[in-house]
């Protein structure tokens, strides 16, 4: 979640230094964030044999139990890119540790990828480009990813949902003990949507994921731990887990902590106003 791809490498890898003994999520939560992303990619993007899939950042391959790369099809060309070179030497033990088929991870901003263009059939991009100190910055690295995916391909792009419980929950917090990490902009659901059709995607769903305050939700496990043993974290795990269900609820963008929409690069350029007149 939360590789930034703006500001220096050496920022990152510092942040990268001060959690690698004392990740942001415990294993239970992290676990409900995998499943939650690898239903949402299994959902949005189909068989991924024999596809190029690009993920936009590498922070939970390198320290967490949320990481998902390492679990998409060994037979599809998995490949990582983050801009902290630390981040990508941990992710790649990490990987050799977890898969006998390492994906190929690079070093990279998201803001010029190190790759052609019409590379990658899907690209997905969860919660790495709402850490940008300005907004016009979501909208370049959108167009990159644009520019890497073939015509047809689809992105799965998240962001911190600002309308979200989860949200309002995390500024307080902030306000009282500021996160290690720096946080930026963000967008609603609705100006996610208009900002992608903008840079010339289009938009074919939408949704909300992490539904149980997220990050939030790690301290009362590491409390209830401490307070009940390993059986009280593992009943609020359930909890939690079951909490995803919401997604299917009308508020699911009241109590989703990411918004999450599918986008596709049409297979035929859009034609332009201009021509159109012409």
């Amino acid at each position: 979640m939360l590789s930034v791809v703006s500001g220096p490498s050496s920022y990152w890898d510092g942040i990268s230094d001060q959690i690698a003994d004392h990740y942001y999520h415990d294993a239970v939560i992290g676990g409900i964030k995998r499943e939650a992303h690898l239903r949402l990619i299994s959902r949005w993007c189909g068989d991924l044999r024999g596809k190029v899939v690009l993920k936009t950042d590498l922070f939970e391959e390198a320290h967490g139990s949320d990481q998902f790369l390492f679990d998409l099809p060994e037979d599809a060309v998995r490949v990582g890119v983050d801009i902290a070179p630390l981040i990508v030497h941990r992710a790649g033990k990490q990987a050799r540790a977890a898969t006998t088929s390492p994906p190929h991870l690079l070093a990279g901003d998201v803001l010029a990828l190190p790759c052609r263009a019409d590379c990658c059939d899907v690209v997905v991009s969860n919660s790495t480009l709402d850490h940008f100190p300005e907004r016009e910055l979501i909208v370049a690295a959108l167009g990159e990813l644009y520019r890497v995916l073939k015509p047809g391909g689809v992105l799965v792009v998240t962001l911190d949902n600002p309308h979200s419980l989860s949200y309002v929950a995390g500024r307080l917090k902030r306000f009282l003990r500021p996160d290690p990490f720096y946080l930026g902009h963000t967008l609603s659901r609705r100006a996610l949507g208009e900002t992608l059709a903008r840079v010339g995607y289009r938009v074919t769903d939408t949704t909300a994921i992490m539904h149980g305050l997220e990050n939030h939700s790690s301290a009362a496990m590491w409390a209830a731990g401490r307070l009940g043993g390993p059986r009280l974290p593992a009943a609020i795990g359930r909890v939690l887990g079951a909490l995803e269900s919401l997604e299917a609820a009308p508020t699911r963008y009241l109590t989703g902590a990411f918004v999450a929409a599918r986008a596709v690069k049409p297979a035929v350029k859009p034609e332009s106003a201009a021509a159109r007149e012409a």
